[in-house]
C-alpha cells in the first residue's frame, strides 16, 4: 500500500538531452545502465553500480542527488522503506533540485515516515511544505490527519479533518471513521453523534455505524434516540447480527418496552438469526414475564430443556400460583429437591405453604410454612405469614 501513498519518481532520467547537459558522460551513462538493470528487476546488480557511482570522488552533488533518486526506485520496489527514507533525507539535505521537485521529495518522504510510525517527523515534514503550490494541500492535509491521530493527538487530528472536510465535495469512508474515532477518543461525543449519523446517512447499510450512533445515545443518556436509532435500522433490515440483535433488544428493555422486546426474540430464535442458548432462553422468559404473556412464559418454562434448574422451576410454580392453579404450583414445587438451609428451598415452603392456604388447607399450609422458620434467608417472612394464619 505504501507504494501508492509515494508519489511516481518525478525526476525523469530518460531524458538524455536534459541529463548530458548537466552531469558527466560517466554517471549518465551508468544511470542508464542501471535503469536497463532494474527494468529487468536485477536489483543487485544496479545497487552495486549505483553505490560505487555514489562513493566516486568525481560525482558532484547535483550526480549524487540523481543516483540517490535512482537508488530510491530500487528500495522502493524492494518495499526497504527505511532505504527510502534515507535516500530521501540526503537528496534534501544536497539541495540540489528546484524547489517544486525537493517539496514533492519531502511530501513523499512524509508519507514514508507515516509508514515507518515516525509520526512527529512526518507532521514536521508535511507543515514545511503546506504553502508549497507543487503538492496539493489537500494531500498534506490527509498526512497531517493520519500523523496526528496515530501519534495521538486527537484534537489536531480533528482540527485538520474539519479543513479537509471544507475542501471536498466526495469524502472517502476512511475519513469519517477517523473523525469520528478522534472525537470519541476526545470523550467529545455529541460531535462524535454528529459524525456517526451523517455515516448511517452516507453509508447507510453499514450495519455497525448504526449500533454505534445507538450506543453514543446511550453514553449521552439519549434513551429514546438510541432505541428509535435501532428501530430504524431494524425496520430497515439493516440489524442482522446475532449482538446487534440482542443490543437492541437490551434497549427495549432499558426503555419498558418488553412485548416489542419479546416478538423480536421470539421471531428472531424461530427465523434462525439467533441460536436459542441458555442466555437467550432467559430472555425470553424475561421478556414474556415482564409483557404480562404467563401463558406463553409458563409454555417456554413446561418445554425448554433450559427449564429443568430449581430456578427457573421456581419461577414456573410462582407463574402457575399467580394464575390460580395452585395445585399445579403444588404439583412442580414437589419436584423441586434443595436442601433445607438453601434460599430456594426457603422460597419453596412458603409458596407451597400459600397454596395450602388458597385450597383451604389451613393445617398443610402451616406445618409447610414451620419448615421455612428455620431457614436462614426466609425465618423473618415465615414467621410474619404463621401470624397472620395463626391469629
Amino acid at each position: 500500500m505504501i507504494k501508492k501513498l509515494i508519489l511516481v519518481l518525478f525526476l525523469i532520467l530518460n531524458s538524455s538531452i536534459y541529463a548530458k547537459m548537466t552531469m558527466s558522460k560517466k554517471t549518465f551513462d551508468t544511470l542508464s545502465k542501471a535503469n536497463e538493470l532494474i527494468d529487468k528487476e536485477d536489483y543487485k546488480t544496479s545497487k552495486k553500480m549505483l553505490r560505487d557511482l555514489l562513493k566516486s570522488d568525481s560525482s558532484n552533488d547535483y550526480e549524487k542527488s540523481y543516483i540517490l533518486q535512482t537508488l530510491s526506485n530500487i528500495y522502493i520496489n524492494q518495499d526497504n522503506y527505511k532505504e527510502v527514507a534515507k535516500a530521501y533525507e540526503r537528496i534534501i539535505k544536497l539541495n540540489t533540485f528546484e524547489k517544486e521537485n525537493i517539496d514533492k521529495i519531502k511530501f513523499s518522504l512524509s508519507k514514508i515516515y507515516l509508514s515507518l510510525e515516525k509520526y512527529k517527523k512526518s507532521i514536521n515534514l508535511s507543515k514545511e511544505i503546506l504553502e508549497s503550490k507543487a503538492v496539493k494541500k489537500e494531500n498534506i492535509y490527509e498526512t497531517l490527519i493520519l500523523a496526528y491521530y496515530y501519534n495521538g493527538n486527537y484534537k489536531e487530528s480533528v482540527k485538520y479533518s474539519n479543513i479537509y472536510f471544507s475542501m471536498k465535495k466526495q469524502i472517502k469512508e476512511s475519513w469519517y471513521k477517523i473523525l469520528y474515532s478522534s472525537y470519541v477518543e476526545l470523550k467529545d461525543y455529541n460531535n462524535a453523534i454528529k459524525v456517526m449519523k451523517k455515516m448511517t446517512i452516507l453509508f447507510s447499510d453499514n450495519e455497525d455505524y448504526w449500533v454505534q450512533l445507538a450506543s453514543l445515545y446511550q453514553q449521552v443518556n439519549k434513551m429514546k434516540k438510541a432505541l428509535s436509532t435501532l428501530e430504524l435500522a431494524y425496520k430497515n433490515e439493516i440489524l442482522t447480527k446475532k449482538d446487534n440483535i440482542l443490543y437492541f433488544i437490551n434497549i427495549l428493555l432499558q426503555n419498558d418496552v418488553y412485548k416489542k422486546a419479546n416478538v423480536l426474540l421470539t421471531k428472531a430464535v424461530k427465523e434462525g438469526l439467533i441460536k436459542e442458548d441458555k442466555k437467550v432462553f432467559e430472555l425470553i422468559v424475561s421478556t414474556h414475564i415482564n409483557a404480562r404473556d404467563t401463558d406463553l412464559a409458563i409454555e417456554k418454562l413446561n418445554n425448554s430443556p433450559f427449564a429443568k434448574e430449581n430456578k427457573y422451576r421456581m419461577i414456573l410454580a410462582n407463574l402457575y400460583y399467580q394464575k390460580q392453579d395452585f395445585k399445579k404450583s403444588i404439583d412442580i414445587l414437589k419436584n423441586v429437591k434443595a436442601k433445607h438451609k438453601t434460599k430456594i428451598a426457603g422460597e419453596k415452603y412458603i409458596l407451597k405453604g400459600l397454596c395450602y392456604y388458597e385450597l383451604s388447607d389451613k393445617k398443610k399450609s402451616i406445618k409447610t410454612i414451620r419448615k421455612a422458620i428455620s431457614n436462614p434467608y426466609h425465618k423473618k417472612r415465615a414467621r410474619s405469614i404463621l401470624r397472620s394464619l395463626e391469629s
